[in-house]
């Protein structure tokens, strides 16, 4: 069993060894192996992360929300998010993103985006099957193992 909870400071370690294990593992996140920095950055109210715990006390898998801290722009968070290989299939992602819109939704937002690889057909599928809609497309957007890849623009509004 994985629980979902809000990361605290306490998590920063755990949270931090996460994300470096995913740089390394997979090629599907923004950063490279040996880009994220040494110590995790903390976050402006109302951004959040949430983080995937499993039974043995490992991090499994984390979104985050960033939200601008401009009133313009507070109603709008970015998704970033990733699981580990080992718990990839079992619905942690979904359980991660439906988490992730009920507390965007306490804290007022109206809409999270986010950016997908073209080619990530797994997170694609997952993205679409949670409400998310593709709205444009960056061509070109990363260097990815020495190639151009595109991305999708994809966007969730919620409702109130």
């Amino acid at each position: 069993m994985i629980d979902i909870r809000r990361a605290t400071p306490g998590d920063a370690a755990a949270l931090l060894a996460l994300q470096l294990r995913l740089d390394e593992e997979s090629s599907f996140m923004l950063l490279q192996p040996g880009e994220r920095a040494p110590s995790p950055s903390p976050s402006p109210s109302p951004s959040f992360v949430l983080l995937g715990m499993a039974d043995e006390g490992v991090a499994a898998g984390y979104v985050e929300v960033e939200v601008l801290p401009y009133a313009r722009a507070r109603r709008t968070g970015y998704v970033v998010m990733g699981v580990r290989a080992a718990y990839a299939g079992q619905g942690l992602g979904r359980r991660l993103l439906d988490r992730a819109a009920q507390e965007a939704r306490t804290a007022g937002m109206a809409r999270l985006e986010l950016t997908v690889m073209t080619h990530n057909q797994r997170a694609l599928g997952l993205y679409l099957s949670c409400g998310y809609q593709v709205e444009g497309l960056r061509r070109s957007a990363l260097d990815v193992d020495g190639r151009r890849v595109d991305e999708y623009y994809m966007g969730l509004l919620l409702e109130v």
